[in-house]
């Protein structure tokens, strides 16, 4: 799994539900007392509510996604790689952020402020929000994931050349391969353009 895929995930489980000790499948009744028994107050009275409900912790939303169940401490053991909070600008999408009890996802830069999904408590459930909201200490790069990151998308406005004129076209260039729209072709050597469904026709004059 890459690290864009574990944001992907994550990002299609918002809103659900958040009980301690699940890890992405439905709470049965003797789910939320076998829960309840175990680790006490950190499973809410009100989480009773939920129950019939699909519901997750935060460990448990990485788990869900990746089919390995770790916890959060163990998820930070298990880092193959480990660097302070205050870099996090640096970090890959999907790297995990991390502080003790508490793990989540980063999920880049809106307006140059970072932010992270998690499955966030049982008030929230599984949300999207800037980083500032937590107190993470760490970001972590884990040896089971990849994250290769895809080079950016660049749109350029530049010359081309056809037929000894000039002209000025929006260019795409992506992993050293550059596009150019059909309709501005067409323009370029003279052709119309139209559509048969979803393919464009081009005509010459």
């Amino acid at each position: 799994m890459t690290g864009r895929e574990l944001l992907a995930f994550a990002r299609s489980k918002m809103g659900t539900a958040y009980v301690y000790g699940m890890k992405g499948t439905r709470m049965s009744e003797s789910d939320y007392t076998y829960l309840k028994n175990r680790y006490g107050s950190v499973v809410w009275e009100s989480d009773k509510n939920k129950i019939g409900q699909i519901c997750v912790d935060c460990s448990g939303l990485i788990s869900w996604a990746t089919g390995v169940v770790l916890g959060s401490a163990q998820l930070y053991e298990r880092a193959g790689r480990r660097e302070h909070i205050s870099t996090i600008k640096t970090a890959p999408i999907g790297a995990l952020v991390w502080r003790r009890g508490h793990v989540g996802i980063y999920a880049g830069l809106k307006n140059n402020e970072p932010y992270y999904i998690a499955a966030d408590g049982s008030q929230y459930g599984v949300r999207e929000v800037p980083l500032s909201r937590n107190s993470f200490t760490h970001w972590m790069l884990m040896d089971n994931m990849d994250y290769q990151e895809e080079e950016a998308e660049m749109v350029t406005n530049d010359t081309i050349i056809v037929d000894g004129r000039e002209y000025r076209v929006d260019m795409i260039r992506k992993d050293d391969v550059t596009y150019i729209k059909t309709r501005d072709i067409a323009s370029a050597i003279g052709a119309e353009v139209s559509h048969k469904g979803r393919i464009p026709v081009i005509t010459t004059k």
